[in-house]
């Protein structure tokens, strides 16, 4: 500050300066800490959420794995689980063990309600595998078209050789057999490895080489 004559005048532009402008450098100050803490508090935060999950989920898998009688208390922890920890993968898991389930009861409606929830809200890891299933669902359910279109919603590279699969399937129940055919040969080139048993049987049928 060169260009003040004296101590008492640097003070002074010191001092007007810091009126001017202080409110806005402390804000800064604040919202720069409230950062770099708001943002240590949030993976503390969301460490601590997984942990509660897991623990939550060990606890669930527990009481089913202790037999059919104890089905109910599964189901009651893992819909706490869902309620409570939505975007766990340990909520997506659970969501897909209901799922299984029901399906075993013959409750197609209420595991694709499930399936549903794994894919709207459900940690997207796990997003695929529901989709797959949820399109299983609706060919059990004989709703071919939205069976198809469930298949035909699948982009993930890994899956696309069973959403193929379901769509031939679809396609095939309909009857419209030249359409089910090619929807089968794309599931063998989509697939990365030996074809699942059900697409081989159906190359057989329609005489495609493997």
């Amino acid at each position: 500050m060169a260009q003040y004559e004296t101590e008492e005048q640097q003070v002074e532009a010191i001092k007007s300066f810091w009126k001017e402008n202080g409110k806005a450098i402390i804000l800064g100050a604040v919202i720069g800490f409230g950062g770099i803490f708001g943002w240590d508090y949030y993976k503390d935060y969301q460490k601590e959420q997984a942990e509660l999950a897991s623990q939550q989920y060990a606890e669930a898998v527990d009481a089913i794995v202790a037999g059919d009688a104890e089905q109910a208390q599964f189901v009651e922890k893992a819909e706490a689980l869902k309620a409570d920890y939505s975007a766990t993968s340990y909520a997506a898991l659970a969501a897909l063990k209901l799922a299984e389930i029901e399906v075993a009861k013959n409750n197609l409606d209420a595991a694709a309600e499930q399936l549903r929830w794994v894919v709207d809200q459900g940690n997207k890891a796990f997003t695929p595998v529901a989709e797959v299933r949820l399109a299983r669902v609706l060919l059990a359910q004989e709703k071919y078209d939205a069976a198809i279109s469930q298949a035909d919603s699948i982009e993930t590279a890994a899956f696309k050789d069973s959403a193929l699969l379901v769509k031939g399937e679809a396609l095939l129940a309909k009857g419209d057999r030249e359409a089910a055919k090619n929807a089968f040969i794309e599931a063998r080139e989509a697939s990365s490895g030996t074809p699942n048993p059900l697409l081989a049987l159906r190359l057989s049928e329609f005489g495609i080489e493997k």
